[in-house]
C-alpha cells in the first residue's frame, strides 16, 4: 500500500474546506438573507431583517401591531413597506430605519402607542456598525431552502382578495367581551412622564428624518368607540397633538365609518384594514402628485 505524505492530506483538507467556504460565500452574497435565529421577538426580528436587507422603499409606514394589520397589499401606493412591530412601537422601527444609508422619501408614523419606548435589544441587533460583514453561511443556505419551500405571496392575488373583501359585508363577530376587557385595561391612569418622554424621542427622530430630506406625516389608527374613549388613548391623543400641533402633518382618518370592525376592540379586522389603507392611499396620492 502506497503511503501518503501528511502534507498531502493537509493540502486536500484545506482545499475541501476552501471550496466549501467559497460555496457558502457565494450563497451569502447572491442569495436571499436568511432570517435571524428564533427569539422571543420572532415576528419583529424577521420583519426588520427583511427591511434592512431589502431595497429602501419610497414610503415607510412605522408603528406597532396596530399598523401590522395594514398589509402592504391593501395599498394602491407603489413601493410602500409596513414596519408594524408586535409588542413594540414606532420608535424602535424608526431607530433601526435611520441606521440605513438612505431613507424612504415619505415616512408615516403611527401615534397610537406612546407608552412603549425603544426596544434597545432589537435596536442593537440591527445596528449596522455591530452587524458582521459576512452573514452566517448556514443561514444563507437555509434562506435558499425557505424561499424555495415558501415563496413570497403573489401581490396581485392579495390585492384582488382585498378588493373582494370590500365588496363583501362587514363582520358580524360579537366582540363585546373583548371591548370590555380592552376598556378596563386602558382605563388605568397613564404615566404622563412616560408618554411625554416617548414623544420627545419621537420629536428627535422626526427631526433627524426631515434633516435627511424625507417628509414625515403622523396618523392615529381608529379604535372601537368605547376603547377610543378610554383614559389611555385619550391622554395619548392629546399629548401627541400638543407635541405635534401642525394639522398639515397629520393624516386625517375617518374612524366613524359604520362598516369598521375590530376583532378585539383595538386591532382592525382585515376588511377594515383595507378601508383604512385606502384612506391613507388617498392622502399619499395628493402628497405625491403635489410634489
Amino acid at each position: 500500500m502506497k503511503s501518503v505524505a501528511p502534507q498531502s492530506w493537509f493540502f486536500k483538507c484545506a482545499l475541501a474546506a476552501a471550496l466549501c467556504l467559497s460555496f457558502y460565500a457565494v450563497v451569502s452574497l447572491v442569495g436571499p438573507k436568511a432570517p435571524r435565529l428564533q427569539t422571543s421577538r420572532d415576528g419583529a426580528a424577521i420583519l426588520l431583517d427583511r427591511y434592512m436587507n431589502g431595497a429602501v422603499p419610497n414610503v415607510l409606514v412605522a408603528g406597532s401591531s396596530l399598523s401590522a394589520r395594514l398589509n402592504e397589499a391593501y395599498f394602491d401606493t407603489p413601493d410602500l413597506k409596513v414596519l408594524g412591530l408586535a409588542g413594540g412601537s414606532a420608535i424602535t422601527a424608526l431607530e433601526i430605519a435611520l441606521t440605513r444609508d438612505s431613507l424612504p422619501k415619505i415616512v408615516l408614523i403611527e401615534m397610537n402607542i406612546l407608552d412603549r419606548g425603544e426596544d434597545s435589544e432589537l435596536v442593537q441587533k440591527f445596528n449596522r456598525s455591530s452587524t458582521p460583514a459576512w452573514p452566517r453561511p448556514i443561514r444563507s443556505a437555509i434562506a435558499f431552502y425557505e424561499r424555495w419551500r415558501h415563496p413570497p405571496p403573489d401581490r396581485e392575488q392579495e390585492r384582488s382578495a382585498a378588493t373582494a373583501m370590500l365588496e363583501g359585508l362587514p363582520s358580524g363577530f360579537d366582540n363585546r367581551i373583548y371591548i370590555e376587557r380592552a376598556v378596563q385595561a386602558l382605563n388605568t391612569a397613564p404615566s404622563p412622564s412616560l408618554i411625554n418622554g416617548n414623544l420627545a424621542t419621537l420629536k428627535r427622530l422626526v427631526e433627524k428624518i426631515r434633516a435627511r430630506g424625507s417628509r414625515v406625516y403622523l396618523y392615529t389608527l381608529p379604535l372601537a368607540p368605547p376603547v377610543q374613549d378610554a383614559r389611555v388613548p385619550k391622554a395619548a391623543a392629546l399629548a401627541a397633538h400638543a407635541q405635534f400641533p401642525e394639522p398639515q402633518n397629520w393624516i386625517p382618518l375617518n374612524g366613524s365609518l359604520p362598516d369598521l370592525r375590530w376583532a378585539d376592540g383595538v386591532h382592525l379586522d382585515e376588511r377594515s384594514a383595507v378601508m383604512i389603507a385606502r384612506q391613507i392611499d388617498g392622502f399619499l396620492k395628493g402628497i405625491i402628485e403635489g410634489s
